[in-house]
């Protein structure tokens, strides 16, 4: 019996050896590669050039080999994320709605304009010699035109439009419109540019770029109808980073474009977006987004033909449930 006690002491001591050294060892553990995931408003190379300056700030500030990853499709970032095979991303706030309802990431930082503004606006854009001159116009005339719808995944150039110009009219596009293909913001742009299409959606910030970039194309089009203001779009970092890994990274964006950061380049960020910087944030920014959110998921439910009375009645408190739980834990993030 002493024998076999004095052989579970020493076992025990052994195991002590080994996991108390690697327990302090995480404490202290800082990732030396790390991916950052950009979404593509406009093309993966253009999106990829802009970013790249900052990208090569970042690895110095951060002693870290950076990587990214870029995509016109938000999801390939939301992916990367959910499987850490990115761990520090740009989303649309729609997409970003996902990943922190996952749990396994977090908002830490809110892209800031030029203007020191917060938000921009989901627009709809027409040819400039087009005879639609209003919103109202397209209402007065179902079925006439063509449409290029946003991805579902954008905030700006799907959900907000969404609700705001269609729902709230109480009209869905694929009963005002005659067609409708679903495109990006680039190709939308180009395509009411080159008039190939009547009616388009897009945001303040492309129109703001295209404005210093290519003047005279933006004399093309016109802008028929503005949204209310859209939380500018969120960085955000996986909550399994070692503590001192997200206090740095925060560290260099919410510092970058101003003097206390030495790695900046103000100039490079003006390129992206229009930006002057970042700002720390938290999950509460996306607030507004859950809530559009959930009026899209129980229109769609509503008018379901599919479903019978029974199933939208349990869709639709499946939908109030997820979003009320997923409500109170974004409020609860202003308290962080």
């Amino acid at each position: 019996m002493k024998k076999l006690l004095k052989t579970a002491l020493l076992l025990s001591s052994i195991a002590m050896y080994c996991v108390v050294p690697r327990a302090v060892a995480k404490d202290d553990d800082n990732p030396r590669k790390i991916t950052v995931g950009l979404i593509a408003t406009t093309t993966a190379e253009d999106t990829q050039k802009r970013w790249q300056p900052v990208i090569d700030d970042f690895a110095k500030y951060t002693k870290m080999e950076v990587r990214t990853v870029v995509s016109t499709n938000y999801n390939d970032i939301l992916n990367g994320l959910k499987t850490n095979t990115i761990q520090v991303a740009w989303l649309s706030s729609k997409i970003a709605l996902e990943a922190v309802e996952d749990n396994q990431s977090t908002v830490f930082a809110q892209m800031v304009k030029q203007d020191g503004s917060h938000g921009y606006n989901s627009v709809l854009i027409t040819p400039a010699k087009s005879p639609i001159k209003s919103f109202e116009d397209i209402l007065g005339n179902k079925g006439v035109y063509s449409f290029y719808d946003g991805d579902k995944s954008s905030t700006s150039g799907y959900l907000v439009p969404a609700y705001y110009a269609f729902a709230k009219n109480k009209v869905e596009p694929e009963r005002l419109f005659k067609s409708i293909v679903v495109g990006n913001h680039k190709k939308n742009l180009q395509a009411v540019i080159n008039g190939q299409v009547d009616v388009a959606t897009n945001n303040t910030e492309e129109l703001d770029r295209l404005k210093k970039e290519s003047p005279e194309q933006l004399s093309k089009l016109r802008v028929i109808w503005l949204s209310p203001l859209i939380p500018n779009d969120p960085l955000l970092y996986r909550k399994d980073l070692p503590a001192a890994s997200k206090a740095r990274i925060e560290e260099f964006f919410v510092t970058y474009g101003k003097p206390k950061n030495p790695a900046s380049q103000p100039d490079v960020l003006q390129k992206i977006l229009d930006l002057s910087g970042f700002q720390h944030s938290t999950d509460a920014q996306l607030k507004p987004i859950a809530d559009l959110t959930m009026f899209g998921l129980l229109r769609s439910n509503m008018y379901d033909t599919k479903l019978s009375t029974a199933q939208k009645q349990k869709a639709f408190e499946d939908i109030t449930a997820r979003f009320g739980k997923l409500s109170m834990a974004l409020e609860m993030a202003r308290l962080r």
